[in-house]
């Protein structure tokens, strides 16, 4: 007798109704884009379901001058990081936002939207004022991917946050279902990538189309998902100096630093956590336990942060925002409140140290 599949486990809340201010859905928020003052929005490529990707940046780019190379392996192989990045410091940084690499891990994209809005109006999407962050903020340039993974985001168009999910439930959705209902789950799910579309009765949000896992995708090769081809190509055009990888889980902020990173880079991404965890702390949230890198990982990885860096030698940081799907925030005012902190705090350090840490000359 063949075996009856498992019923999905229920959401135990509804998750498709939220704010009016807590913009998640591709149409809303490239909208709201286009309708800010000074702020130019393009498209920089599509997914593997043919979604075009979009970006907008507020603030002038800087580029500077004295660039010889564009690979910055072979600039800093011969002992002179500015043959890369120009010569001289920019007066204008430029932070990059990267938002849902996982389709359905919106909450760092919403509080990035609400920031860009105090950039250009001083006020976030309800009217507080903050002038302390917008003044923070102008110092710098900032760029926002607010969706990479608009194939998993259109999945589950209706959800709209996660607040109070049943665990199984947010776990099926993100990873996925088998044809005989047993729920895909993190980490096991990652030892088949890509994931057959068509092998699964769900494929997870965090997946595209083609079923890859876009933080994993090999940047090497002529076969990369179009996702990451059109992220590193823009990165190599911007040029940012820090990059924001945005992820969502019970809140644990700024993760520790990628594998594959220079150490005087490793040191920057801890000295950003720590302030970033006294802001948090200071402000009152949620604590949440100091990140680190998985223990049953089998080895070090080459990340997405990995490749970023290594393409544009950016500083990156993977950030993970709180989802509330653990009900620690249980609003979406708080989980809001606490991406705007992070935000604020990065712009304040990048301010006072520069994200990019100097490049040691080439030893005799």
């Amino acid at each position: 007798m063949a075996t009856q599949p498992k019923p999905p486990p229920p959401p135990r809340m509804d998750p498709t109704a939220a704010p009016p201010w807590w913009l998640t859905k591709p149409k809303e928020i490239r909208d709201f884009l286009e309708s800010l003052e000074g702020v130019a929005v393009e498209e920089i490529g599509h997914t593997a379901g043919g979604r075009p990707i979009i970006a907008a940046a507020w603030g002038e780019r800087e580029d500077l001058p004295g660039r010889t190379s564009a690979s910055l392996a072979s600039a800093l192989s011969g002992g002179d990081a500015s043959a890369f990045y120009g010569k001289g410091e920019r007066k204008r940084q430029s932070i990059l936002f990267v938002g849902a690499a996982h389709g359905t891990e919106w909450d760092g994209t919403v509080a990035a939207l609400h920031y860009l809005n105090i950039l250009v109006t001083g006020k976030d999407l309800l009217g507080r004022e903050w002038p302390k962050i917008a003044d923070n903020g102008r110092r710098h340039r900032f760029v926002l991917i607010p969706i990479l993974n608009l194939d998993g985001r259109e999945r589950a168009l209706d959800h709209v946050h996660w607040i109070n999910c049943d665990p199984d439930y947010f776990m099926m959705m993100s990873q996925g279902l088998t044809r005989d209902g047993t729920i895909l789950t993190w980490p096991s799910a990652k030892l088949t990538c890509p994931i057959p579309p068509d092998s699964v009765e769900i494929l997870g949000t965090y997946y595209n189309d083609a079923g890859m896992n876009l933080v994993y995708d090999f940047p090497f090769g002529p076969d990369c998902q179009p996702e990451t081809a059109a992220l590193l190509a823009f990165c190599r055009r911007e040029m940012p100096d820090a990059i924001i990888l945005s992820h969502s889980n019970n809140g644990s902020l700024v993760d520790a630093p990628s594998a594959f990173i220079p150490s005087h880079y490793k040191q920057k991404v801890h000295q950003i956590a720590a302030c970033v965890g006294m802001r948090c702390h200071k402000e009152g949230f949620p604590k949440r336990e100091v990140p680190r890198r998985p223990t049953f990982y089998a080895g070090e990885v080459f990340y997405q942060s990995d490749a970023l860096y290594h393409a544009c030698g950016a500083l990156p940081l993977t950030i993970e925002f709180p989802c509330g799907w653990q009900n620690l925030p249980d609003t979406h005012l708080a989980i809001l409140d606490i991406g705007l902190a992070v935000l604020d705090e990065l712009a304040i350090f990048g301010h006072a140290y520069r994200f990019r840490p100097k490049d040691p000359p080439l030893k005799p």
